[in-house]
């Protein structure tokens, strides 16, 4: 059995991260999905918010999908490296296959990640596209996976196409956001007051 790992700001969880979810149950059919919300991220330096509050976003997200949700980067001092997240699940579940979730536009920029060799060794990575033509723009990005030794399992199922800024963008200037979020996430997210200037 395998254990699907996916990171993130999380800021906000929405409603692509939820369908990415389902994709990786039905298509990989997983012992567990463990949702890991960033701690430091090494390449975002915009703190949009709290570690308390998107953590509990995505406890509440969790509940949602029937995904396990891990605190492991945020009580992890410095910033947050994925191949480090990886080494800690890779020890906490020994001998179960591991994959790393992730939008096609993230592999582009893989081989520069921290340890992507590393990376590769600990995990396949499983990746979700919009469109049949998001999935031949980056066959050269696959194929270069490949050249490094690792694997890439493309989800068959189209993501939703959902951006975390435009989110938050809309609810900073008070647009609606139909079918973008969660209702309990948005209901959180209006109860707190998040996203607003």
């Amino acid at each position: 059995m395998s254990i699907v790992v996916f990171g993130g700001t999380f800021s906000p969880f929405h409603c692509g991260h939820l369908r990415l979810i389902e994709s990786l149950k039905n298509e990989l059919n997983p012992e567990r999905i463990i949702l890991v919300p960033s701690g430091v991220h090494p390449r975002k330096t915009e703190d949009v918010l709290s570690a308390a509050d998107r953590l509990e976003i995505c406890r509440i997200a969790a509940d949602l999908s029937g995904a396990v949700l891990s605190d492991f980067e945020m009580n992890t001092p410095g910033k947050s490296y994925t191949v480090d997240t990886l080494e800690h699940f890779h020890g906490l579940y020994p001998g179960k296959e591991l994959y790393f979730a992730m939008g096609s536009d993230m592999l582009r920029s893989f081989p520069g990640w921290y340890r992507a060799d590393r990376i590769l060794e600990l995990c396949s990575l499983a990746v979700s596209c919009r469109s049949e033509s998001e999935r031949l723009l980056i066959k050269d990005d696959v194929e270069k996976i490949a050249s490094m030794g690792g694997r890439c399992v493309l989800l068959n199922e189209p993501a939703l196409a959902c951006s975390s800024t435009d989110i938050r963008r809309r609810i900073r200037e008070e647009k609606p956001t139909d079918g973008l979020l969660p209702e309990p996430v948005l209901e959180y997210i209006k109860r707190k007051g998040l996203y607003r200037d």
